[in-house]
């Protein structure tokens, strides 16, 4: 099958070249002969056949990634400017509404509201994210340009010193803002989501180390870890939408950054890992060095 289809070739290549209406030399019609030639050997006719399959399976996978990127990067974005915002009003006023949580007690009236408000938003923010995980599986979104940034942000936000739970708990907490019975552009409103905290013990026990942290945010190492992951979310908004299309253009909080804080922002996070990372001062509150 694969002679005859190069045979077929043959003859259609012979014919442009002899009778296509255009007028050619005779060392031209020489060198053409051996082209055919060249062609017509079974070996180069299944080398150059394997080549078509790997350009047409690469781009291929190129479109999908570009696909998969232009529909869920911006819900993602939305998502993460939602919970951006009130990380940063949380960082204005020192995260007074979490000061006088007792660890452990239970919760009720505005301090309930308070509590559920900021754990949807993360979870909202990480069930984007493991939707984006679920209808990328077989794909590489690392072939479109702003895939591969988006993956670099996600990287970073779930490594062990930057996230805030354990991968296995960000992602059963995201499991929570959505269902398979629903498509996944439709994630529970913040009314369900609070009276599945109140009504589903088991629901309560899924939040429980991201409510801890947020408990425990009296302490100046868990507020800094909380601010900490909230300037990583802001630079991936500010850089995969920098014209803030889809997003507010919010300042940056750097005056409650620890000098640690600020030093391994700059040394490791944007200068080893997110190096697409620009104006990395409005963050840091620290000139880049041009060297």
């Amino acid at each position: 099958m694969l002679q005859h289809g190069w045979s077929t070739r043959h003859r259609i290549l012979k014919s442009y070249l002899s009778h296509g209406g255009y007028s050619v030399s005779p060392e031209w019609s020489s060198f053409s002969k051996y082209v055919i030639g060249f062609l017509s050997f079974p070996l180069v006719a299944k080398g150059t056949t394997v080549l078509f399959e790997q350009i047409s399976k690469r781009w291929d996978a190129a479109t999908t990634a570009k696909r998969i990127v232009a529909t869920q990067l911006d819900p993602i974005l939305k998502a993460a400017d939602e919970l951006h915002g009130k990380l940063r009003s949380l960082a204005e006023e020192d995260f007074r509404e979490f000061r006088e949580l007792a660890r452990g007690a239970a919760v009720e009236g505005t301090d309930l509201i308070n509590l559920c408000s900021t754990v949807f938003l993360f979870a909202q923010f990480w069930g984007r994210l493991e939707i984006l995980r679920r209808v990328s599986l077989h794909a590489e979104l690392t072939r479109d340009k702003r895939g591969k940034l988006l993956i670099d942000f996600l990287r970073c936000l779930e490594s062990r010193r930057v996230r805030l739970v354990d991968r296995a708990w960000q992602r059963a907490i995201g499991e929570l803002t959505f269902t398979d019975a629903k498509p996944f552009s439709d994630l529970i409103s913040f009314k369900e989501f609070v009276e599945m905290y109140e009504n589903n013990a088991r629901v309560r026990e899924w939040v429980t180390p991201l409510e801890k942290l947020l408990r425990e945010t009296r302490y100046r190492d868990s507020r800094q870890q909380m601010l900490y992951y909230g300037i990583i979310v802001q630079a991936m908004i500010d850089t995969l939408d920098p014209k803030h299309s889809t997003t507010r253009e919010r300042p940056s909080y750097p005056n409650k950054l620890s000098r640690r804080a600020k030093r391994t922002l700059i040394g490791r996070d944007f200068g080893v890992y997110l190096k697409d990372v620009k104006n990395t001062e409005k963050y840091t509150g620290i000139k880049r060095s041009k060297t």
